[in-house]
């Protein structure tokens, strides 16, 4: 089964020094768990418009080399590979420093898949759901939706606030995607989506990726693959067959369900979702065709130099 997940912190994690063995995606952890493709972030939010955020994603893409598996910079496979690779997206718009030239480096030297256009601070293009729901975009993070477009690259609203997501909605002609967020509903904290927000990602067939953060997951102080098949299990009820996936969040986060500890353990969340009666062709599309189809969809439109 195809296996594929939309957003971890790896990169990040070995720039700041961890050792590749010890991370929680690696490519031997890739190759037991089955996991085929991985969307490495380029996390540069850190400190907001006040730190380095550029060259700290110039830097921590230098990291991939390391990792031992293929990036795709450019197109993808014509179909789905079974074998552990990867592609980029950016974790922090601050990381173009207010500037359509830098997305069109990133793109150029990173085939870049995906943007999530804020981290926890405000920055060029608009404000992080931590800081409240208002305002929305910047006059920057209108020009940069047209360019996004036109490079086919995701608006990952996952750390957005809630006006951005709307005007992301109403003017960009790509889905809205969330490459890490859960159901607001099931656990009421900013990151999450609410309802309005699923039903329109799902409207627009864009792709909500289910973050294993226990914070995300419940209130509680632990949790376990039931947690994570809530949150799925309610975005089914709302239509999204089509737009789920795995949003792992992992190598950034210090608290998981017990048993979902990294990549290895892919195969028995796939296994808890077919016991809970899902059948095998809903779990190929969560477990990674949805996520496959969403970038396979925007790559053969680009045009690659």
């Amino acid at each position: 089964m195809f296996i594929a997940d939309s957003h971890c912190d790896t990169l990040s994690g070995m720039r700041h020094g961890r050792k590749l063995d010890d991370l929680m995606i690696n490519r031997d952890k890739m190759l037991s768990g089955g996991l085929c493709m991985q969307t490495f972030a380029l996390f540069t939010g850190s400190k907001g418009v006040h730190g380095t955020a550029y060259q700290d994603g110039i830097d921590t893409l230098a990291q991939r080399e390391k990792l031992g598996i293929p990036i795709f910079n450019a197109s993808l496979p014509e179909t789905a590979p079974e074998y552990p690779c990867g592609v980029i997206s950016i974790e922090g718009g601050e990381a173009l420093e207010g500037k359509l030239e830098r997305l069109y480096e990133f793109y150029s030297i990173a085939g870049i898949r995906m943007i999530a256009l804020t981290w926890n601070f405000e920055n060029e293009i608009a404000s992080p759901a931590k800081l409240g729901d208002k305002p929305g975009l910047k006059p920057f993070g209108f020009s940069l939706l047209k360019e996004m477009d036109k490079l086919k690259i995701y608006a990952d609203v996952s750390h957005l606030n809630e006006a951005g997501f709307w005007d992301v909605y109403n003017n960009m002609e790509l889905p809205p995607i969330a490459s890490h967020s859960n159901n607001k509903e099931l656990c009421n904290v900013p990151r999450n989506l609410d309802r309005a927000q699923i039903k329109a990602i799902i409207e627009r067939k864009g792709y909500i990726g289910i973050n294993f953060y226990t914070a995300f997951l419940t209130d509680k102080p632990s949790s376990t693959f039931e947690d994570v098949y809530r949150h799925i299990d309610s975005i089914m009820e709302l239509g999204g067959e089509d737009v789920l996936g795995f949003g792992s969040d992992f190598d950034g986060i210090d608290v998981w369900p017990e048993g979902l500890y990294d990549a290895s353990c892919y195969p028995r969340l796939i296994e808890y979702l077919l016991s809970r009666g899902y059948d095998e062709r809903i779990v190929e599309k969560l477990a990674g065709l949805n996520l496959w189809q969403l970038l396979k969809k925007a790559d053969l439109a680009r045009c690659y130099q």
